[in-house]
């Protein structure tokens, strides 16, 4: 498991020193900027998982420094926490506005230090495991719960849904149209988890117009069916009429015991498998 980089952008050596061991402490792996400009050039180069920055910076002071990351389309998803010795309501308001995340007034205790990292990453992590458009997990949120499942041999169907249609209809319509079909059918994964009680059934979104949900196996059937039942009857809201060209969902059932090895890849190859047999 990679550790958790972050940039420590402090120009004084000792507190600098003291943070760094707090945070390796725990797990994180520190590296060190001395000025604003050295803590904008790590950043571009490292993208780490925060970044601590001091206020009182030489060269580039801390605010323009997260301004500038703040304004950076791969830079923006950073979380700032900024250190400063002015604690007035004024001076974090300003910290705040420039668009730091968090905001931690010297001197500090080195225990709040790392519980306020810590949830940070953590928020940071989970905005960056959901998809833009439905809000669900996707990514290495997925892979995760199913690698979970598949450690503890607990058996489990996978069930993969698949938009058909969507490439002509999003043709027809335009991407915008396609956009509220694709929100349409993430609403659908999660209300036809819902409709079936404790526990939930993890849904997610892999991208695009594909979903799935992972769910034990007693109710594998009527998952799938209320994912079928549930699209059909959403149809009308983004098509005037019958939907021209025509959309509906499949959906491949794969159970965990057809990954023999234990491996997630075990699974998307037998997803892969059943829709290339499956007419388009």
């Amino acid at each position: 498991m990679l550790l958790k980089k972050l940039i420590i952008a402090e120009d004084d050596d000792a507190i600098a020193h003291l943070i760094a061991a707090a945070l390796g402490d725990v797990g994180y792996l520190c590296m060190r900027a001395r000025d604003g400009e050295e803590a904008l050039a790590m950043a571009r180069a490292q993208l780490p998982d925060l970044l601590v920055l001091d206020v009182m910076m030489p060269k580039i002071d801390g605010l323009e420094v997260v301004r500038r990351l703040k304004a950076d389309v791969l830079l923006s998803r950073i979380p700032v926490l900024m250190l400063t010795a002015r604690s007035s309501v004024e001076d974090r308001v300003r910290g705040l506005d420039a668009g730091a995340d968090d905001y931690l007034a010297k001197p500090f205790d080195l225990r709040e230090l790392a519980a306020r990292v810590k949830a940070l990453v953590r928020q940071s992590r989970r905005e960056r495991q959901r998809n833009p458009t439905t809000n669900l997990p996707s990514g290495d949120a997925i892979d995760e719960h199913v690698a979970q499942l598949l450690r503890t041999k607990a058996r489990f169907s996978l069930c993969y849904v698949d938009l058909i249609g969507w490439e002509a209809y999003s043709d027809a319509h335009g991407f915008r149209r396609y956009e509220q079909v694709i929100e349409a059918l993430g609403r659908v994964m999660i209300d036809a988890s819902r409709t079936l009680g404790d526990p939930p059934i993890f849904v997610g979104h892999v991208g695009g117009d594909d979903f799935l949900g992972v769910c034990d196996p007693a109710r594998t059937e009527s998952f799938c069916a209320a994912v079928t039942s549930l699209f059909e009857s959403a149809v009308p809201s983004f098509c005037e009429g019958p939907c021209d060209p025509p959309l509906s969902v499949w959906v491949a059932v794969v159970g965990s015991d057809e990954a023999p090895g234990g491996e997630i890849d075990d699974l998307a190859t037998r997803v892969a498998a059943a829709k290339r047999a499956t007419p388009r």
